[in-house]
C-alpha cells in the first residue's frame, strides 16, 4: 500500500516564529541526520576518530596544570581543574558560534535549489559542538575524582548542592548561544566580515569571562567600596556566558572565600567551603535573558532566511 505524498510548503510570509518552529519540528529527523553526519565527517579520516574530542580538554587541563601550578604558583592542587570546569562552557560557547557564524554560507548552494527550514544548518552545529561539550564534560569528571584523587591521595569529595542545577545551566547555555548563532549566522550571509569580527572578539572574550580567574575576584577589587564591588559584581554575572562559566566552577568546587584576612595579606583567597553561594535568582534572570536572546535571534534569522536565495 502506497503511503500518501507529503506536499512541502515553504512558511508564508505572515508567519510567526511559533509557525516557522513548527515547520522545523517536521524536519527534526533531518537535524539528527545532519548532526550525526556532521560528527562523523569531522573525524572520517582520522586515524583517533572521534577520540580527538578528548584530546583537546586533557591538553588543556596539561596546560592549565603546568601554567598555573608550576609557572605562576599560584592557586591550590586543584587550581587545574578549577579552570578546566569553567572552561567547558567557555569553549563550547566559542566553537559554536564560530562554526554556526558560516553555517548558512557554506549550505548556499543546496539552499537555492531545495526547500527545507533554513535554521537547521545553525542548530546542526550548535548540537554538533553540544556533542562535543559532553564528551569533554566526561573528559573534566575523569580528571577531577579520578586523575586528582590518585595524584594526592585523597578523594577530593562530592560535589557541592548545587550540581543539581546543572541540567538547567546547561539549557540557559545552549539557549544563549543557539540565539547569539540565528543573529550571527544570518548577517554573515550579508556581510562576511561578520565572522572575522567574531573571531576577534571571541579571543578577547576569553579574558572577559571568569575562565583564568575567579568572579570574585572581581567582587573584592580594592579599588571600590564594598557597595561599588557588589554591584559590579552581579552586573557582571548578568552576562550569561560569564555566570554559566562561574556556575561551572560553583557547581564542582565551591568558592574561593576573598574576604580579608588581614592587613598585612588582604586579599588573599583559598578553597573555604564545599557549598558555593549559588545565586538562583541571577540563574533565572540568566534564563529570561537566554529565552529572550534565543527569540529574538530567531525572529531576526525569520526575517532575514527569505532573502538569502537573492544572495549572489
Amino acid at each position: 500500500m502506497t503511503q500518501p505524498s507529503i506536499v512541502i510548503r515553504p512558511p508564508g510570509p505572515k508567519e510567526d516564529n511559533f509557525a516557522q518552529f513548527r515547520e522545523f519540528w517536521r524536519y527534526k529527523h533531518l537535524l539528527a541526520v545532519l548532526v550525526d553526519r556532521g560528527i562523523r565527517i569531522r573525524y572520517k579520516n582520522s586515524v583517533l576518530g572521534v577520540a580527538w574530542s578528548m584530546v583537546t580538554p586533557i591538553l588543556s587541563v596539561f596546560v592549565y596544570s603546568v601554567l598555573v601550578t608550576a609557572i605562576l604558583h599560584s592557586g591550590g592542587n586543584n587550581e587545574s581543574a578549577h579552570i578546566a570546569a569553567a572552561s567547558l562552557p567557555w569553549n563550547f560557547f566559542s566553537l559554536a558560534i564560530l562554526d554556526s557564524s558560516a553555517a548558512v554560507l557554506q549550505q548556499l548552494g543546496l539552499i537555492k535549489k531545495i526547500y527545507f527550514p533554513r535554521e537547521i544548518p545553525v542548530i546542526s552545529n550548535v548540537l554538533q559542538n553540544l556533542v562535543q561539550f559532553v564528551i569533554s564534560f566526561g573528559v573534566f569528571l575523569l580528571y577531577r575524582y579520578g586523575l586528582l584523587a590518585i595524584i594526592y591521595h585523597q578523594w577530593v569529595g562530592l560535589p557541592p548542592y548545587q550540581v543539581i542545577y546543572l541540567p538547567v545551566v546547561v539549557i540557559i547555555m545552549v539557549l544563549f548561544t543557539t540565539g547569539c548563532a540565528f543573529f550571527i549566522s544570518a548577517t554573515n550571509v550579508f556581510y562576511e566580515d561578520v565572522k572575522f569580527i567574531v573571531s576577534l572578539l571571541l579571543t578577547l572574550g576569553m579574558y572577559s569571562v571568569p575562565v583564568l580567574y575567579a568572579a570574585e575576584k572581581i567582587r573584592y577589587m580594592a579599588r571600590f567600596t564594598p557597595h561599588q564591588q557588589s554591584i559590579i559584581y552581579h552586573l557582571y554575572l548578568l552576562n550569561p556566558v560569564a555566570w554559566v562559566s562561574e556556575a561551572f566552577r560553583q557547581m564542582f568546587f565551591g568558592v574561593y572565600d576573598m574576604s580579608p584576612k588581614g592587613p598585612t595579606a588582604p586579599y588573599l583567597y583559598h578553597v573555604a567551603q564545599w557549598t558555593a553561594p549559588f545565586d538562583v535568582r541571577i540563574m533565572c534572570i540568566d534564563g529570561l535573558e537566554s529565552v529572550l536572546m534565543c527569540y529574538l535571534g530567531y525572529a531576526y534569522f525569520n526575517r532575514l532566511k527569505r532573502k538569502f536565495t537573492e544572495r549572489p
